[in-house]
């Protein structure tokens, strides 16, 4: 995702999800090298419960995008498209 998109889809969380007790919030930026996603990464270090999950969940699906929960670190991104 780029990073104008990135900055909406963490307004559209913040704005809808409670997850944010305590929590770190990072932009990370696009690698070539990167096998997961294309573009920039949002990465949210917060601890996330089942509601805010499925909180997530559903925002991310309106717009493509994945999520991938580490401990208490949640990752957002654009998957990249498997070539056919």
């Amino acid at each position: 995702m780029d990073r104008t998109e990135a900055v909406l889809i963490l307004r559209e969380i913040l704005d809808n999800c409670e997850i944010f007790d305590g929590v770190y919030l990072s932009l990370a930026s696009p690698k070539a090298s990167n096998l997961l996603s294309q573009g920039y990464q949002l990465h949210i270090k917060a601890p996330i419960d089942d509601h805010a999950k499925e909180c997530m969940r559903d925002i991310l699906q309106k717009h493509g995008l994945a999520l991938k929960i580490e401990d208490n670190l949640a990752i957002i991104y654009k998957p990249i498209k498997k070539k056919t």
